[in-house]
């Protein structure tokens, strides 16, 4: 996948890179009513001989992101599911149903937090980005 970007500034050494982010209106927010405020992501990258206000290609890989996609939004699923199946079978006081919702909302919670640990220390930025390249017009 390819996105453009915009080098917004450059310290120690370090090219803080804005991608804006894909929304629900594609390129065209006046038209649609959500009215969002997400201004974009900013990635932090070596500088390759960036200067403020360039035009980047960001060539990602794709397998990767679905990948990380998967694990952000499938793992917490399954626990929740699990999670609410084994209650309602192992729970025999008070309403069952109401409590092994609660359950499958409080591990949704949980595997929220674990997965915000285990993103901090094992998936890496450079795992996604293939490339980044001055932006030609193309």
């Amino acid at each position: 996948m390819e996105k453009i970007a915009q080098v917004v500034f450059i310290e120690d050494g370090i090219a803080h890179i804005k991608i804006a982010r894909a929304s629900a209106c594609g390129d065209n927010c006046a038209s649609c009513g959500s009215q969002c405020t997400d201004s974009g992501h900013i990635l932090k990258v070596k500088n390759d001989d960036f200067f403020p206000g360039q035009l980047l290609s960001i060539i990602t890989k794709d397998t990767n992101i679905l990948l990380y996609s998967m694990v952000a939004y499938g793992i917490p699923l399954l626990v929740m599911v699990f999670s609410s199946i084994m209650a309602y079978n192992f729970i025999e006081w008070g309403n069952k149903e109401i409590v092994s919702s609660a359950i499958g909302v409080l591990s949704l919670v949980v595997s929220f937090y674990i997965l915000r640990i285990v993103d901090k220390k094992f998936f890496k930025q450079n795992d996604i980005i293939e490339s980044i390249n001055p932006y030609r017009g193309e």
